[in-house]
């Protein structure tokens, strides 16, 4: 029973790596290819995919968006800075907490992630017919159950310790 659950984590997991490869050496390439010019042409898919993601918690801290992109506070701030003169981020005085810099997507780099999104609905929508409407029902009730998994932990900074009998691997 245990090696069936380990299985199908490792299919879940081996198959979320797969879908993240070809979205971002496939997808986004060929709809970047069919953009028009703008000032965006030479954001990387790396830079999407953390626009993206900063989109789904902005506005945020560094150390937030840090833990969402899973890379120390030095390389996030890194990729803000780099971000920001690239005119794709855009930092902010909390508010609550003058000694705290918040981070957001920029209203112009706003529009170009709006249609990649957009674009990526279709591309998704092309899959999912071919994956069939219970299969598509199924699929949404986990994520939607992951999103917030994954949304509340990305707010609180919680990181990843290994815990139980899935957090030591003894294959080789």
């Amino acid at each position: 029973m245990e090696e069936n659950l380990n299985h199908k984590i490792d299919l879940i997991v081996k198959t979320d790596g797969l879908l993240k490869d070809y979205i971002e050496s496939v997808v986004l390439k060929k709809i970047k290819s069919g953009m028009a010019a703008d000032i965006f042409d030479n954001v990387t898919p790396y830079h999407i995919r953390a626009a993206l993601l900063l989109r789904n918690i902005e506005p945020c801290s560094l150390k937030e968006f840090a833990t969402a992109m899973r890379l120390s506070k030095a390389s996030a701030s890194a990729l803000v800075e780099r971000m920001v003169q690239a005119g794709t981020v855009e930092r902010e005085m909390n508010p609550d907490n003058r000694r705290e810099i918040l981070v957001k997507v920029s209203p112009a780099l706003e529009q170009h992630i709006s249609y990649v999104h957009a674009e990526l609905i279709k591309w998704f929508g092309s899959i999912t017919e071919e994956m069939g409407v219970e299969t598509v029902e199924k699929w949404y009730e986990v994520m939607n159950s992951l999103r917030s998994v994954l949304t509340d932990r990305l707010k609180n900074g919680d990181s990843y310790e290994p815990e139980g009998k899935y957090g030591v691997c003894n294959e080789r």
